[in-house]
């Protein structure tokens, strides 16, 4: 598998850099329209009122002093307000009589409207009132200045939305370059594994942060899968170098069969055979167990076992075996119930209790023990036999790997690592330890 370019972003990365700058632009964007909308409205409902004020004061004016004093006033506000504020008044006859204008918008309309006009280099938003005698007011504001200095308000916005938009593609760039970074470490492991490395393993794992936790589970991952693989090319190998022999037995038994000249030559033959038969047909039952517990039975094979009726009756099955040589089987069990697979904890038990009672010398002492730690449960099986040395105890849990035959290892290497498959199925381990003398196994399952 081709390798991912590690020099550029790429095109994914260009093209989240790319988005996310368009995000923020319309969002800054949408922002300065809210702001300049706003602002508008409220200047404009402050000129507004301002000039409602204006037109009640030289109202007064008028009614107080007269049409004289009212044309000195609207001159005098033209003569102090000209840069911002517009003020006419014409008679009946709309004759201008003073203010900023030589002629009356045709525009305008009536009492009370305000109008937008452009007229003699302003741009106004004016309004009207028709006073005693016929005069007529108006008094407005030129949008000039405050054009001016909306334009040099909104290019110092977009300068500052230019600043956002650098600074966002600088640390989108930046967060696209870690991510894409770390993206790239951990397909590069899956592509090595996938090339045959399962030694690979994904760096950070120790980190605290989502990349690191992906990384922890990625490597927890690729340890069970190099356990299973390595597992599987141990069988491999281990099968076809034990069952060869019992294959070889298997058609020798057949050919003296077949040249047998009498039935009991043949009997004795068949029967050989089918011993032979017998073990090889356990030995792929045995492996078909750990296969399942390795891969994880499905919940519905897991039901609610009551523990303490499992070694009661394992008692009841293997007390006639250890009677038969002299032994003692005790049970010591407290009430403990577990969700689990119970053929396969019953069977894991049974391969325990019965390499104790097959190690264990005649007269000797065999114990089942049911203990509980919460909702954990541990059960120990013991006996005083010769035991099993510290430098082994490892190596017996190994598929096919046997006891010298001086120590009566005959079966076929796969009690034990079936009870550990068993033991790893619900959440538990198998411990091997010194009995003095003997050897105790102690299977730890946890709650499912």
């Amino acid at each position: 598998m081709a390798q991912a370019r590690p020099g550029w972003l790429g095109r994914w990365g260009a093209t989240i850099i790319a988005g996310t700058c368009v995000i923020v632009l319309a969002a800054c964007a949408a922002a300065l329209w809210l702001v300049d909308s706003e602002g508008q409205r409220r200047i404009a409902d402050q000129e507004r009122e301002a000039v409602s004020v204006e037109l009640d004061l030289l109202t007064q004016i008028q009614a107080e002093e007269g049409n004289d004093a009212l044309v000195r006033s609207v001159e005098r506000h033209a003569e102090l307000d000209g840069s911002h504020s517009i003020y006419a008044l014409r008679d009946a006859g709309g004759r201008i009589l003073a203010g900023d204008l030589k002629a009356w918008p045709a525009a305008l309309k009536p009492d009370g409207v305000w109008t937008a006009v452009a007229a003699e280099g302003f741009h106004m938003d004016v309004t009207a009132r028709t006073l005693q005698g016929g005069l007529e007011l108006m008094v407005g504001r030129d949008r000039s200045a405050l054009e001016q200095f909306q334009g040099r308000v909104i290019d110092s916005v977009w300068l500052a939305i230019a600043l956002v938009a650098v600074t966002c593609l600088l640390a989108g760039a930046a967060v696209t370059s870690y991510i894409l970074a770390k993206v790239r470490g951990l397909s590069g492991v899956a592509e090595r594994v996938s090339a045959g490395d399962f030694s690979a393993r994904a760096k950070g794992a120790s980190d605290n942060d989502p990349f690191g936790q992906i990384a922890k589970a990625q490597n927890l991952m690729l340890d069970r899968i190099e356990d299973l693989v390595t597992g599987l090319r141990t069988v491999t190998d281990s099968l076809a170098h034990d069952l060869r022999t019992p294959l070889a037995r298997l058609r020798r038994h057949i050919e003296e069969g077949l040249v047998a000249n009498d039935g009991e030559a043949k009997q004795a033959a068949l029967e050989a055979a089918l011993a032979d038969a017998d073990r090889t047909i356990g030995t792929f039952a045995a492996l078909i167990d750990i296969a399942r517990a390795d891969g994880g039975l499905s919940r519905e094979a897991m039901t609610e076992v009551d523990l303490e009726a499992l070694v009661m009756d394992l008692q009841s099955l293997f007390l006639p075996m250890a009677e038969d040589r002299g032994q003692t089987l005790t049970v010591a069990a407290v009430p403990a119930r577990l969700t689990g697979h119970k053929p396969l904890l019953m069977q894991a038990v049974s391969n325990l209790v019965h390499n104790a009672i097959k190690y264990a010398p005649e007269g000797g002492r065999v114990g089942i023990m049911l203990s509980t730690d919460g909702a954990d449960a541990e059960i120990t099986v013991s006996d005083n036999g010769p035991g099993i040395s510290a430098g082994q105890r490892e190596q017996a849990l190994q598929r096919f790997h046997r006891l010298a035959p001086g120590d009566g290892g005959d079966g076929l290497g796969l009690g034990l690592a079936i009870v550990e498959a068993c033991a790893r199925l619900h959440r538990g381990k198998l411990l091997l330890e010194d009995n003095a003398p003997g050897l105790r196994v102690r299977l730890l399952l946890g709650a499912s």
